[in-house]
């Protein structure tokens, strides 16, 4: 059974930012609220299926009161909690309001903070801002780490540098050219002739809508046409618990993080559906293209599930769950498997 890595309350899809790459579509116009009492019933669930809740958005900050207090009761229950912010609230010349709130969260018992920051931000929100929240939340012993898009037509090898003297995690990621990135130039996507490669760590963070739409991830899966296996359900419709209780036992949400779309491709080689109903692109940008071709297609789906239960595509899992356990064992030891 699957254990999540964490569970995303998308909190808000308001943001003070119009960032033109963003997946979520968020700016000051967007619409969209999750409601307190609602988010407050999550997180009686959430223990159940992971460890970890993560705030959200747009921007959760726009709400602070209201993520405050749920930062209390994720605490009370059990959880870590982290919030994901693009500093677009934090003023220099007002250094004190976000001190208070940086404090006040820390009390609260949050543990991290998610900093997005990049060129795309930097349009809308002056790096300053990213720093002096950075610096803010190091002060209180909040663990940060900064998260930047990274187009094809830069390296960002300077990026880190802009936080020097703050501890950070800094976590760089390609951009995926979905949500507002997809009127963005080709030029600042990766693009690939053959079928892209590599394990789905994302699919195991399941996000919460505002309007109770749960999705296994915040790329694809916000995308996705029913009765895609990325759409796990909607808490208007039946109550989170029995959403999760049926998707941790999927076996093709799973295998998306095991062995990515690729190794779904791999699973239903040769099968009278994948030549029917699988039509390869001229170019891919990321794995979530292959991932959106497969589990938008009813057909492949279906047939991915009946292939599930073959001897090969069990033994190709079970390969897959050992590779990365002892991947993450060297990992913690300081060392690394060859890719």
């Amino acid at each position: 059974m699957i254990r999540y890595e964490v569970v995303g309350l998308l909190y808000t899809r308001t943001c003070p930012l119009s960032c033109a790459h963003c997946i979520i579509e968020s700016s000051p116009k967007a619409t969209g609220k999750m409601k307190k009492e609602v988010a407050a019933r999550y997180l009686e669930v959430i223990p159940k299926y992971s460890d970890t809740v993560c705030f959200t958005g747009g921007e959760p900050f726009l709400y602070f009161n209201e993520v405050l207090e749920l930062t209390k009761l994720a605490t009370a229950v059990g959880l870590r909690t982290t919030i994901v912010s693009g500093a677009g609230w934090v003023r220099v010349d007002k250094e004190e309001i976000a001190r208070e709130r940086v404090t006040l969260l820390k009390e609260a018992g949050l543990d991290s903070l998610c900093i997005s920051w990049d060129d795309y931000h930097e349009q809308w929100s002056p790096k300053e801002q990213a720093i002096l929240l950075a610096q803010l939340a190091h002060e209180t012993g909040i663990k940060i780490s900064v998260r930047s898009v990274v187009p094809a037509t830069c390296t960002y090898k300077g990026q880190e540098k802009i936080f020097e003297g703050v501890p950070i995690q800094y976590q760089p990621v390609r951009l995926i050219r979905l949500g507002s990135a997809k009127a963005l130039p080709k030029e600042q996507f990766y693009y690939a002739d053959e079928l892209p490669r590599g394990r789905c760590s994302i699919v195991l963070s399941p996000a919460i809508e505002p309007d109770g739409n749960v999705y296994a991830c915040c790329g694809p899966g916000r995308f996705s046409l029913r009765p895609s296996p990325l759409i796990l359900g909607n808490t208007n419709e039946e109550d989170l618990d029995t959403i999760f209780a049926r998707s941790v036992d999927d076996p093709v949400i799973e295998a998306l993080n095991l062995v990515g779309p690729y190794g779904l491709y791999q699973i239903l080689k040769d099968t009278p559906e994948l030549k029917q109903h699988f039509h390869q692109r001229r170019e891919y940008s990321s794995i979530c293209d292959l991932c959106l071709d497969l589990c938008d297609t009813p057909e492949l789906v279906a047939a991915l599930r009946k292939r599930m239960h073959s001897n090969d595509a069990k033994a190709l899992l079970v390969a897959a769950q050992l590779w990365h356990m002892e991947s993450k064992r060297r990992q913690s030891c300081g060392h690394a498997l060859p890719n």
